[in-house]
């Protein structure tokens, strides 16, 4: 019996700035929080719960099952512990491929690609000992992938329970060349959604139809490849992260279990709801990124209630009562600072004379450009977007 199936405790790697997103998250999906640490969350829950995890949530990027933790302080020790004490025969099959991620920090193995060759030759010698060959190993994106992290010498081998970063929804088709990171994006929903009071976070029960509230439109109006917009579809209507994903990587878990899998599955997608028509609206100055947003939006469920045009926002009628949200370049895509500097002052124009009654969320790449807006800042959070520290600035306007 591994760890995990002994103490029912797992391991959420998020994103970095999204660590107390993710714990809402979890614990409004069943879970019980235990620790919170930089870019991670332990946590414990049943097998139907941790279904529920991997197949619902919008914040996390993987959730890993720990094999076995240890003490260790020599890539020896690591080899004996790891080829000793994991059956990997039980684990997985010759027929299957496996795929290995490592990260040491503070310990005396100090090498991560090194660490990650002493795991798997030991994984390689277990099954050379059993059957006379080795599995087939893959860089990444095996069938089954295992997850070594060290820490201050404590080292744990972990199942990485789904195989793929969960970022990964499955309606991104097309992209432009600065996509915004799904989990950003759902963050981002998540933070306009709580801070106003549009819509419960509720993704353990769908609302009734007596309960439901208004919802103030949401305006993306600088869409680009549409996954703000995407994420607020998804959260709007209940449809769960994993809706479109493939899952056929969680099968080779070793205590995988369909019926309930498929249970977590219907019972999750008998709460998706419709899109309300003039809740959602995007447009942006690139007749290419509203094609892209149209191909990566149809690929869910009520997008034809997302209403989108082609327009510089300038150029955009007045719009009253909404959420403005948008995701400016910044100098390092458009490279003259003379140039990002207008298209601000711009911003903070329209947001003044056009969008009366409003408030609006930009994600600044470069938070001192925020001045160049001229508009007071309620209130800024920081949120990671792959290696750059973004601010969501919140302006409300009058």
């Amino acid at each position: 019996m591994y760890e995990y199936q002994k103490n029912q405790k797992y391991f959420a790697q998020v994103t970095g700035s999204l660590e107390k997103y993710a714990a809402i998250e979890l614990e409004i999906l069943g879970t019980k929080v235990l620790s919170e640490s930089h870019r991670g969350l332990r946590f414990s829950c049943d097998k139907e719960t941790l279904y529920k995890v991997v197949y619902c949530s919008r914040l996390i990027q993987r959730v890993l099952a720990p094999l076995l933790s240890m003490q260790c302080h020599s890539e020896k020790y690591l080899y004996q512990q790891a080829f000793h004490n994991i059956d990997w025969t039980n684990l997985f099959s010759l027929e299957q491929c496996f795929s290995i991620i490592t990260n040491v920090n503070n310990s005396n193995i100090q090498n991560s690609l090194y660490a990650g060759q002493i795991l798997k030759d030991a994984i390689c010698d277990k099954f050379k000992q059993k059957y006379g060959k080795r599995p087939n190993f893959k860089p990444k994106d095996g069938d089954v992938v295992i997850n070594l992290y060290i820490n201050d010498n404590w080292a744990t081998i972990s199942y990485d329970v789904f195989g793929i970063s969960l970022h990964k929804r499955g309606y991104r088709k097309e992209s432009t060349a600065a996509p915004l990171q799904e989990t950003i994006a759902a963050a981002i929903v998540q933070i306009i959604n709580t801070q106003n009071n549009l819509k419960k976070l509720s993704l353990s029960s769908a609302p009734t139809n007596s309960n439901r509230r208004s919802v103030t439109p949401i305006f993306d109006i600088m869409c680009g490849s549409g996954t703000i917009l995407a994420e607020a579809l998804m959260a709007h209507c209940d449809i769960p992260a994993g809706y479109l994903r493939n899952d056929n990587t969680i099968k080779y878990m070793p205590d995988y279990d369909d019926k309930l899998w498929e249970k977590v599955k219907k019972n999750e997608n008998n709460k998706i709801k419709p899109l309300d028509k003039h809740i959602l609206f995007g447009s942006d100055i690139s007749k290419e990124c509203i094609e892209i947003t149209k191909t990566n939006l149809k690929n869910l469920p009520y997008y034809e209630n997302i209403v989108l045009e082609t327009s510089p926002f300038q150029n955009l009628s007045l719009i009253k009562n909404r959420i403005i949200v948008c995701n400016p370049p910044y100098g390092i895509r458009m490279g003259n600072t003379n140039d990002i500097k207008k298209l601000y002052n711009d911003l903070g124009d329209f947001l003044k004379q056009k969008c009366t009654s409003s408030i609006a969320y930009i994600l600044c790449g470069k938070p001192d450009l925020l001045p160049e807006l001229r508009l007071r800042i309620h209130s800024k959070k920081t949120l990671k977007n792959g290696d750059i520290d973004t601010k969501l600035a919140k302006v409300i306007i009058r």
